[in-house]
C-alpha cells in the first residue's frame, strides 16, 4: 500500500501543471529591436508570461465617403518577444513591454493614438532565450553644457522605465495632406537619450513625469514637441546598444507590414 501511495503521488505531481512564470520577471529587448510599453486590454495579456512571442495583430477602421467604415486586419509584427507584464495594471487593462523594430514602435505610437483595438496571438518558443534585466545602473549625471528636460507622459509609457535606461523618444502628431484631409504620423525625434527620472502620477493626476538628459538643441525640439500637444512614447534600448540610424515616419494612412503580410483578410 506504501509503495502504491508514493507511485500515485509521483504520478499527481507530475501532472500538476507548472507554476507560472513571475509576472514581474522582465527581459531586455535583442540588439536593434526597443522594448515598447502598450497598455491593452486585459484579455490580451492574461495568459502571457515575460519570455513568450506574439503575434501583433491591428485592427484598422477606415472611413469610407458614404459614412460608413472599412475595417481591416493588419499585421503590426509577425514575431514579437514579450519583455514585461503586468496583468492588473489597472481595472480591465494590462499592460506589455514587447521587444519591436524602431519601425514597429512608431507603428504602435500611431495605433494607440488613434485607440485602435490590438491582439497578441501567442506563437511557439523561439530558438533563442532573452537575456535577463540587469539590476538598473546607477542614475546618470548632468555634464557641462547638458540639460535635464521633464515631459508629461501617460503613465504607461513610465511604469517600466528607471534611471539609466536608454530610450529613443517617438511623437505622434496631427498633421494634413495636400487637399486638407488630416494626415497621423509617428517621428522618432530623438534617439539614444539617458532617463535621469520617471516618477508616476501622484493622487488624481493624469499624467506620469520623466526627466530625460539632453542637449541644448534636443531640449528645444522636444519642448517644440511637448508645446505642439504632440504625444511622446519611449522606445527602451537594450543596455549595449547605442546604434542609431534614420527611421523613416510612419503615417496610419499607408498599409502595415511586408508585401506578404498586406494580403491579410478583412475582417
Amino acid at each position: 500500500m506504501m509503495t502504491r501511495a508514493i507511485l500515485l503521488a509521483a504520478l499527481l505531481a507530475a501532472c500538476r501543471p507548472a507554476p507560472p512564470a513571475d509576472p514581474l520577471a522582465a527581459y531586455e529587448p535583442p540588439a536593434g529591436k526597443r522594448a515598447f510599453s502598450l497598455a491593452i486590454d486585459k484579455s490580451q495579456t492574461q495568459f502571457l508570461a515575460p519570455g513568450d512571442a506574439v503575434e501583433v495583430l491591428i485592427m484598422v477602421e477606415t472611413p469610407r465617403a458614404d459614412a460608413t467604415s472599412d475595417i481591416r486586419s493588419e499585421h503590426l509584427s509577425s514575431r514579437a518577444e514579450v519583455l514585461r507584464v503586468k496583468n492588473d495594471w489597472s481595472e480591465g487593462t494590462g499592460l506589455v513591454a514587447l521587444a519591436l523594430s524602431p519601425e514597429e514602435a512608431q507603428v504602435a505610437a500611431l495605433a494607440v493614438e488613434r485607440e485602435d483595438r490590438l491582439f497578441l496571438n501567442k506563437l511557439s518558443a523561439g530558438p533563442d532565450p532573452l537575456a535577463r534585466k540587469a539590476p538598473p545602473p546607477a542614475a546618470p549625471v548632468l555634464e557641462k553644457d547638458q540639460r535635464g528636460l521633464a515631459v508629461l507622459v501617460y503613465p504607461d509609457q513610465q511604469e517600466f522605465l528607471s534611471a539609466g535606461d536608454r530610450v529613443d523618444v517617438i511623437v505622434a502628431r496631427q498633421g494634413y495632406k495636400a487637399g486638407g484631409k488630416s494626415e497621423l504620423t509617428a517621428l522618432t525625434v530623438m534617439q539614444d537619450l539617458a532617463v535621469l527620472r520617471a516618477a508616476p502620477p501622484e493622487g488624481n493626476e493624469e499624467w506620469a513625469t520623466v526627466q530625460l538628459r539632453v542637449s541644448p538643441e534636443q531640449a528645444k525640439t522636444l519642448t517644440r514637441a511637448v508645446a505642439g500637444d504632440d504625444h511622446l512614447s519611449f522606445a527602451v534600448r537594450a543596455p549595449a546598444d547605442a546604434a542609431t540610424r534614420p527611421v523613416e515616419p510612419s503615417k496610419m494612412s499607408r498599409r502595415i507590414g511586408i508585401d506578404a503580410e498586406r494580403a491579410s483578410p478583412r475582417l
